[in-house]
């Protein structure tokens, strides 16, 4: 179990860099949740983009070869912020 566990910390840790490189997005790994059976991720604050979770299904599927209940997620340190920043987004892109 560990070392599933550390092979998927890993998957997401890549994850993070190509998230990075495609769609300018910091995040970095947290941690693995037992409870829930999900890696996190965190959201830098500073980021110059916003995190999604269509970015995050690649290694999704990934982990889930591993372990078909495990998920990932997305941590925010500030979440007014985050609310604030998509829905600049979304009217940026003419979404509303």
């Amino acid at each position: 179990m560990k070392k599933d566990i550390q092979k998927a910390k890993e998957l997401c840790i890549e994850a993070c860099d190509e998230i990075y490189i495609n769609h300018d997005v910091e995040l970095t790994y947290h941690h693995f949740e037992s409870e829930v059976n999900c890696f996190y991720l965190f959201q830098s604050d500073n980021t110059n983009n916003q995190s999604e979770f269509h970015m995050l299904e690649k290694v999704e599927q990934e982990i889930k070869k591993i372990n078909k209940r495990w998920r990932v997620g997305i941590l925010y340190n500030d979440l007014e912020k985050w609310e604030a920043d998509m829905l600049a987004s979304k009217v940026k892109n003419k979404e509303l």
